[in-house]
């Protein structure tokens, strides 16, 4: 059971909205090149662009998030300790249950899924409600407000399933090959 006070809500959207939203956010907060741990970024409102073979992470308390943006070929990004140490650096651990995360990206070669799935270990080892968007179906951008508490994604599949009229989570499952929703997120 998790405490978590509050609940994410996903939401999908057109690549047009997503960069008008992200317009406005500070570019002090846009996780960029080089994609590693020294581009992530902790704010009130974040966000990064085209997560392809990379993996994304958001971890929040509602009050401010971390995302970080993660490139498979930079041998430091699959050193499960930075990731760790970045977390624990920037929340307050002993209030550990108050975090979420969301985890989106990688493919499904080795050397793309290991630093996924690191970051699998990390929040299940924090114990983090996590909700997984694995394989986006196109280059995936992702923000975060945390005013509205929303999570905004979007890539080019995502963003056809909307012109469709289809359902928020029809549109979210047509964007990646597989999801798993946390028990404390919505969409």
């Amino acid at each position: 059971m998790y405490n978590v006070s509050f609940s994410s809500k996903l939401v999908p959207m057109s690549l047009s909205d997503f960069a008008y939203l992200t317009s406005s956010f500070s570019r002090d907060n846009l996780v960029d090149y080089p994609w590693t741990s020294s581009s992530s970024r902790v704010a009130k409102d974040v966000f990064t662009y085209r997560v392809c073979d990379c993996s994304a992470a958001l971890v929040t308390d509602g009050e401010k998030a971390l995302l970080m943006h993660f490139v498979p070929s930079n041998e430091k990004n699959h050193d499960f300790k930075q990731i760790l140490k970045l977390i624990t650096n920037n929340f307050n651990m002993n209030k550990a249950d108050k975090l979420q995360a969301v985890l989106a990206g990688a493919k499904p070669d080795t050397e793309s899924k290991d630093v996924f799935n690191i970051f699998r270990y990390v929040f299940d080892k924090l114990k983090i409600p996590t909700t997984i968007l694995y394989n986006g179906k196109g280059a995936t951008n992702i923000a975060y407000r945390t005013c509205t508490d929303e999570v905004y994604i979007s890539n080019p599949h995502i963003e056809k399933s909307l012109k469709k009229g289809k359902s928020p989570i029809e549109t979210l499952k047509s964007g990646f090959e597989k999801i798993e929703l946390s028990e404390v997120d919505e969409v």
